[in-house]
């Protein structure tokens, strides 16, 4: 897992996007096993990269066809299966017509909840590259945890691009590329980069001391 952190404005969303081709570079390249992805059609690119987005992209239709939307073949078991390890099965059978729910204005879910459903649509869609672009806050921390389990088994033995807006989230990444105006600043691990004392070392300790003043207020 590589995640890619700095602070807002940093140029974490604008890199990703690269990888997704919803822009494209203007010098060099970006390929997958060899093959520049401009030589790949949106079909050949998307059954290679998944996305799980902050921004939840749910579409008009039942949950069932939200789950399989890169996958319309897929078998009502494969659907659940999921959904299952996405964590939300169990909530998707207490709505009115469980997996043949519309989803509209009118479906309550959280915003955690939505999150676990592109998670199984991802997990579903089973890509060997997957960008995350990590939700900053949810509204409880039983949503957290749950969103947390999903996503442990979607970036399973997965090649993973983590847009990372809560640092705790990623200290055990296998890389953090640290981006400051647009350039990387600073590559390595979590010890590493905390030795270094430089831009992430910063970054760490903001994040400990918003951290703690989080839990100081709950407290109060």
């Amino acid at each position: 897992m590589t995640a890619l952190v700095g602070p807002s404005g940093s140029g974490k969303s604008t890199l990703a996007s690269l990888l997704a081709r919803f822009h494209d570079v203007e010098r060099g390249a970006i390929r997958i096993d060899g093959t520049d992805i401009r030589t790949l059609t949106p079909d050949e690119l998307y059954a290679k990269v998944g996305f799980v987005f902050q921004d939840v992209q749910l579409v008009a239709g039942t949950v069932r066809e939200n789950i399989a939307l890169a996958c319309p073949e897929a078998t009502d078991d494969d659907v659940e299966s999921a959904a299952r390890d996405a964590q939300i099965h169990e909530r998707i059978l207490r709505l009115p017509n469980g997996y043949d729910t519309v989803l509209d204005t009118d479906t309550q879910l959280s915003g955690g909840e939505k999150q676990r459903l592109t998670i199984a649509r991802a997990l579903l869609a089973d890509t060997p590259i997957l960008i995350l672009d990590e939700a900053t806050a949810f509204a409880d921390p039983e949503s957290e945890y749950l969103v947390q389990q999903a996503l442990g088994r979607l970036i399973d033995n997965r090649t993973v691009l983590v847009i990372a807006h809560r640092l705790h989230t990623i200290a055990d990444a296998d890389q953090i590329v640290v981006l400051d105006h647009g350039r990387v600043a600073e590559t390595g691990t979590h010890t590493d980069l905390l030795a270094n004392n430089g831009r992430y070392r910063r970054l760490w300790e903001g994040h400990r001391h918003e951290q703690s003043s989080v839990l100081a207020g709950g407290n109060l």
